[in-house]
């Protein structure tokens, strides 16, 4: 199997289509397209699983919400 590394910018929409078409018609080929943006960090996901978390908690009325004045002191 050969890997083939190609960079291109992000608005090059129409030749990623058409190199995708063209390996997609290749027996056992495949492609991978991978972006430098990968989304959320670790720590970023962790803080919104806990943030979806409280807001649970406290739609079940077991934890209490903060108030505008502890959220302005923040």
């Amino acid at each position: 199997m050969t890997t083939i590394t190609i960079q291109l910018p992000e608005n090059e929409t129409g030749i990623i289509t058409t190199i995708k078409d063209i390996v997609k018609n290749v027996k056992g080929g495949r492609i991978d397209i991978d972006s430098e943006d990968d989304g959320f960090t670790d720590g970023e996901f962790e803080a919104l699983k806990r943030s979806l978390k409280e807001a649970s908690m406290i739609k079940k009325g077991e934890l209490k919400p903060l108030s505008m004045n502890d959220l302005w002191d923040e």
